[in-house]
């Protein structure tokens, strides 16, 4: 089996729920992740600066500060499950369609991969999931080549 081979039985295992993908969301939240898009968490906090600003100015000063209370724990409370939701979303709908793209994500901590029938797991970048997929994947049994 050539890469492209392992790479599509892995695809087709994460789709039938054989294996799970967990995702390190504070190390794969950076500018050379392919998962991350600054323009999921900047949404947010243009929002709460607008309406911060807006509140501060047109209101009273005070109202500025609540505004900004209340924009950071909305963030706390929905925006960041919100933008790991897109993050896995993008997993699933591009870097899944792209073996450069699932490369490059494995180089970088925080993707770990898991059988879901018994405990093995497979952490990036220092986890060969080759080995992994054709390991537990390929063929009939877990040590099929």
């Amino acid at each position: 089996m050539d890469e492209n081979d392992l790479f599509a039985a892995l695809k087709l295992a994460i789709a039938a729920g054989r294996v799970s993908v967990r995702f390190d969301y504070k190390r794969l939240n950076h500018q050379d992740s392919p998962l991350c898009v600054e323009a999921d968490s900047n949404r947010w906090i243009y929002g709460i600066m607008a309406a911060t600003l807006a509140a501060g100015f047109l209101v009273v000063w005070w109202a500025g500060v609540a505004a900004l209370i209340i924009g950071v724990a909305l963030y706390w409370g929905i925006g960041r499950n919100w933008v790991r939701r897109r993050m896995e979303g993008r997993f699933h709908n591009r870097i899944l369609e792209d073996i450069g793209l699932f490369k490059k994500l494995w180089r970088i901590h925080g993707v770990t991969l898991a059988l879901t029938s018994r405990p093995v797991l497979c952490h990036s970048p220092g986890g060969n999931w080759r080995r992994f997929v054709m390991q537990n994947l390929a063929g009939d049994g877990p040590d099929a080549p």
